[in-house]
C-alpha cells in the first residue's frame, strides 16, 4: 500500500483526473456502450465530490 499523499498534492490530482474525465466523456460518447459510459460518468462524479471536499477543506486550513 501506497504512504498517504499531502491534501495539496490530492487536490492538485483531482483536478487532473477531472479534466481529464472530461476528454473521457467527450470520446466516449460516441465510442462506448451506454453502460460504459453510466460507470464513466460515475467515476467522473465521484472524482468531483472529492475534488471539491478537498479544496473546502485546504481553503478552510
Amino acid at each position: 500500500m501506497r504512504k498517504p499523499i499531502p491534501l495539496d498534492l490530492a487536490n492538485y490530482k483531482a483536478g487532473l483526473l477531472a479534466s481529464l474525465f472530461s476528454v473521457i466523456m467527450e470520446n466516449s460518447a460516441t465510442e462506448c456502450s451506454p453502460e460504459l459510459n453510466d460507470l464513466i460518468a460515475i467515476a467522473a462524479d465521484l472524482n468531483q465530490e472529492i475534488y471539491h471536499s478537498l479544496k473546502a477543506e485546504l481553503n478552510h486550513a
